[in-house]
């Protein structure tokens, strides 16, 4: 693609070049790419600024690696094109989506502080049950199922809930080749405030909740908020389909500022104004018992799932369905068939004497407050052991906090490392006792999961939480490999091996 035919795609790209000579447009754009070290011959380098590096003292590494233009909001050399106006990460993404250019027919972002990996996973197997080809994208990478073939794609890159520029929309194009009309794609706010997705032709958008998290990078909750509404304000496109959770205050708040725009919005939540209203939620062992009300119309099912916070993940799935098009008794129908996404709220086994083992993602406050609430209504239950930490190096404000939650809703609360990353595990360790001085502090997460299940009594409920789906355990600057699921597994098979020998 010619460097003219690739900025005539799009009016910011098209007035930032107006001046550009005839030889760079002329020139064949053969990838773009934002780091020096992926640059090859007839490239676009685009010099970006992060927390670490400043791209632009990479532009020599860049040209010498063949790039033919070059980037950059304050250049430090000659040799780059200067950015002007908005901003070097902008344009990225807008050069890449029109570099790739193909993207699905249908695709909606979800955005919240929790559920939004269960609410992708929900959006993607009620298309795939309308007979949909259809993908999830997100924390737990990009997704993909129809009745003929099962698979998951999944590289390296993919390790961001919303993905980098570079990887989205090759792998939205990537997406159309593959024959799938509909994606759902988990909408972060880093992502967000990045500018990741501001080339992305979504059709509609759903809001979880909002609550305490990221507040390092954000500083606090109302510019959290704006950087969340701003995928609806911004991002979205006239006449796109929303669902909003109004039960939380901030969706409230976000359909305050929405409700006379023209998008088509369906509103969700236990309240009496909602248009898809929760109206009974109860909880069994190992699923929940639902009745939702739509138009003046009851619906009754049964999910196979744990966690009445999983019912608002799909509730919303449900509604930012009905509000693209879908049939609503076709949707309401399906909601017994939904299977809940690897880590969230996932039941390992029944144990021999009836104690459950749940793992869960849940590494904020709100997320823990639910699931242990969750866990506190199951029928016959005895005592709720909690495990977990705290990550390194990301919001230290929310560990005392959620200690004081794993202390009032647990009888036993073990405190572990997860992902450390660069800091002291024990200064982490530290700041969650200060919630729940009581607790058992027990450093390695392999031995702290064993020494919890060998403590599991009849009727007990083990929520071991904080890293759900992950595969590893970041320690200074290494991710070695760590799955509570498969250390969890183990610990039960050996418990019930050494009972039988005893």
């Amino acid at each position: 693609m010619l460097l003219k035919d690739l900025i005539a795609k799009n009016k910011i790209t098209e007035s930032l070049f107006r001046n550009l000579n005839k030889d760079f447009l002329d020139h064949e754009v053969k990838g773009i790419s934002s780091n020096s070290k992926e640059v090859k011959k007839d490239y676009i380098f685009v010099a970006i600024k992060g927390e670490n590096f400043d791209g632009a003292e990479f532009i020599n590494e860049a040209e010498e690696n063949g790039a033919f233009l070059i980037l950059a909001e304050e250049p430090f050399s000659k040799k780059a094109f200067s950015i002007k106006h908005g901003t070097a990460r902008h344009i990225y993404t807008t050069l890449l989506s029109s570099f790739y250019m193909k993207q699905p027919k249908q695709i909606i972002g979800v955005t919240g502080t929790n559920g939004k990996t269960s609410t992708v996973e929900f959006c993607r197997q009620l298309w795939v049950q309308a007979g949909w080809k259809a993908a999830s994208m997100g924390t737990l990478g990009t997704k993909t199922e129809t009745a003929i073939n099962k698979s998951i794609y999944k590289n390296k890159k993919e390790n961001l809930t919303t993905f980098e520029p570079s990887d989205l929309y090759q792998k939205l194009k990537f997406l159309v080749e593959e024959k799938i009309s509909h994606v759902a794609l988990e909408a972060s706010s880093h992502g967000i405030d990045q500018y990741r997705l501001d080339g992305v032709k979504f059709s509609g958008a759903v809001f979880t909740n909002l609550s305490h998290d990221h507040l390092d990078y954000h500083k606090n909750n109302e510019n959290y908020f704006s950087t969340k509404k701003r995928l609806f304000t911004e991002i979205l496109k006239n006449n796109s389909a929303i669902s909003i959770n109004i039960d939380d205050i901030y969706g409230k708040k976000l359909y305050e500022e929405l409700k006379d725009t023209n998008h088509f919005i369906i509103t969700f939540g236990q309240c009496s104004e909602a248009d898809v209203k929760i109206k009974s939620i109860i909880q069994n062992k190992q699923s929940i018992d639902l009745i939702l009300e739509f138009k003046n119309q009851n619906f009754q099912t049964t999910i196979g799932m744990i966690g009445k916070f999983q019912v608002y993940n799909v509730v919303a799935s449900a509604s930012i369905c009905i509000a693209l098009g879908m049939d609503s008794n076709l949707i309401f129908k399906s909601l017994g068939y939904l299977k809940p996404a690897r880590g969230r709220m996932e039941v390992l086994s029944n144990t021999k004497n009836n104690a459950l083992v749940i793992i869960d993602y849940a590494h904020t406050p709100s997320a823990l407050t639910f699931a242990l609430k969750s866990i506190e209504e199951i029928a016959g239950r005895e005592r709720i052991i909690t495990l977990f930490g705290c990550g390194g190096d990301r919001d230290k404000e929310k560990r005392k906090i959620m200690g004081q939650i794993a202390n009032k809703y647990s009888d036993l609360v073990i405190v572990t490392d997860d992902n450390p990353r660069s800091e002291f595990p024990s200064n982490i360790r530290r700041d969650i006792l200060n919630g729940c001085p009581n607790a058992r502090e027990i450093p390695n997460r392999d031995k702290a999961i064993k020494y919890a299940i060998s403590m599991l009594q009849k009727n007990d409920l083990l929520l071991i939480a904080g890293k759900g789906h992950e595969t590893f355990q970041t320690v200074g600057i290494e991710s070695l490999p760590f799955d509570d699921y498969t250390v969890a597994k183990e610990a039960i098979k050996n418990v019930e091996k050494s009972e039988v020998i005893n």
